[in-house]
């Protein structure tokens, strides 16, 4: 049976990392993003985060960020790999909780998917065409903001992590994401970095707060970014010792000559 555009992508990141990736195929132990908050899902993964952190900050924080991901690593790998975009809406959208309060798999609910007229899947009938490049990414950043809003207002209602930190942890994702996927491809990382900054420009004219951008932080032959906000993993009791080494090493908190040196040993 001949796979639809959506699934031919989601095939593609996974080849390149299953975590890259997504399904379009999700089992029962799946939750759908739409119905978290009205079962009771964010409480229970809240609560899950703030046992495992020991503080209802770092949990707030973890737990948005998660949410951010489940947006974005679909949606972004996809327009960066393929230059086409599953529907990121909040009722298309589902996650495998990892029991920790964490998700280790993403999913989207339907065959939707956003294409430019000269993708090679403009014709099939699950395909939205749009006219161009900024009406892509306009069309993913409308969804995108209206799906995160009622979450991370949600997340916000639960944890003391502010909604401009939020929106700040949503947006480090965009690039994060796009730097890693242009990484596992063996695309040009530049052209990746700018990418995610055309996103981010569409992205800034729909959320309902103004967020912060990250930096490029190039070592040795590989970009990488300077967050724009902590996520305060360095106060989590999973992280004992001095905060200057459990932050991480794209941290907005840490200093770029042990930033360089941490990365490089790492390279």
């Amino acid at each position: 049976m001949e796979r639809t555009p959506v699934a031919e992508t989601a095939s593609r990141l996974t080849a390149l990392d299953d975590y890259a990736g997504f399904t379009v195929d999700p089992g029962p132990d799946f939750v759908r993003l739409e119905t978290a908050e009205a079962d009771g899902r964010l409480d229970r993964w809240l609560a899950l985060l703030v046992a495992e952190h020991g503080g209802r900050n770092v949990a707030g924080s973890t737990l948005g960020s998660g949410l951010a991901a489940a947006v974005n690593s679909p949606s972004v790998g996809s327009l960066v790999l393929d230059a086409r975009c599953p529907d990121p809406s909040l009722a298309n959208l589902a996650v495998r909780p990892a029991g920790n309060g964490e998700f280790e798999a993403r999913a989207v609910l339907t065959e939707t998917i956003a294409v430019l007229a000269g993708d090679p899947a403009a014709a099939h009938p699950s395909s939205l065409v749009l006219p161009g490049p900024d009406a892509l990414d306009d069309w993913w950043a409308s969804r995108v903001a209206a799906t995160l809003t009622p979450l991370f207002d949600a997340v916000r209602t639960r944890a003391p992590f502010g909604l401009r930190n939020l929106w700040g942890l949503a947006a480090d994702d965009v690039t994060a994401t796009a730097l890693w996927v242009a990484q596992l491809a063996g695309r040009d990382p530049g052209a990746a970095w700018a990418r995610a900054q055309r996103l981010l420009d569409a992205l800034a004219r729909h959320t309902p707060v103004r967020f912060g951008r990250a930096r490029p932080f190039p070592v040795a032959d590989r970009l990488h970014q300077v967050r724009t906000t902590c996520c305060l993993y360095y106060r989590s009791t999973l992280e004992p010792g001095p905060p200057a080494e459990s932050r991480c090493d794209t941290c907005p908190l840490r200093d770029d000559d042990s930033r360089r040196r941490r990365m490089l040993d790492y390279a």
